[in-house]
């Protein structure tokens, strides 16, 4: 397991151009530790956080059949739900820990809203030219964004957490697709992407109003 979510975890560092983000691999935990923590195994992709008195104890899981999904070559698009469970964790963990390391506090529509832009990031800059890249930005916008089955029921404080995530994101993911993708212009891109990631919440969501 530990190799696959590795590699996702390089993804988004190299993309991010983070130092020092802690390998992934000692924080992951088993559907009993999930079970233990009392959270839901079945969600498939859990953060899970508790104060300790050294600080914050965390710990990630996600579906082992998910992983599995991923081991072989094929292409992201073609296996596209199984890496955006895992890649949701991923960015979880790397994104709480970057945070972390700045003494920085996170919410939980932080994580959720940055890890749906993670999402549609390296699924695209998979792709090998630009033509490739252009070819595929409006289809994983699309199953990313346009009627997403959610765990959590609209009116619940998590399903209305989960759909505002993804409602910016969506719009965010347009506005980089008109401004950059559609040019062709891969460096500006990347480039908007790292800003993006070390922006506060509200200057994101300032970002994405006036994208």
């Amino acid at each position: 397991m530990s190799d696959v979510l590795e590699r996702i975890q390089a993804r988004l560092v190299g993309l991010y151009g983070i130092e020092g983000s802690p390998l992934v691999t000692p924080f992951l935990c088993d559907a009993q530790q999930v079970v233990a923590a009392g959270a839901e195994v079945g969600r498939g992709e859990l953060l899970l956080v508790a104060d300790d008195p050294d600080g914050v104890s965390v710990g990630l899981y996600v579906a082992p059949e998910a992983v599995d999904a991923l081991r072989d070559d094929a292409d992201v698009l073609e296996r596209f739900d199984a890496y955006c469970l895992a890649a949701e964790g991923v960015s979880h963990f790397v994104y709480l820990s970057y945070r972390q390391g700045r003494s920085e506090s996170v919410s939980e529509l932080e994580l959720e809203l940055q890890a749906e832009v993670d999402k549609y990031a390296t699924a695209l800059l998979e792709g090998n030219g630009v033509g490739a890249i252009r070819a595929r930005s409006r289809s994983i916008r699309e199953r990313l964004y346009t009627g997403v089955e959610l765990v959590d029921e609209e009116g619940t404080e998590a399903g209305d957490r989960y759909r505002r995530a993804i409602q910016i994101a969506s719009r965010y993911a347009a506005s980089l697709e008109r401004r950059h993708v559609d040019r062709g212009a891969v460096g500006d891109l990347v480039a908007e992407l790292r800003r993006f990631y070390r922006l506060s919440m509200r200057e994101k969501l300032n970002a994405c109003d006036d994208a």
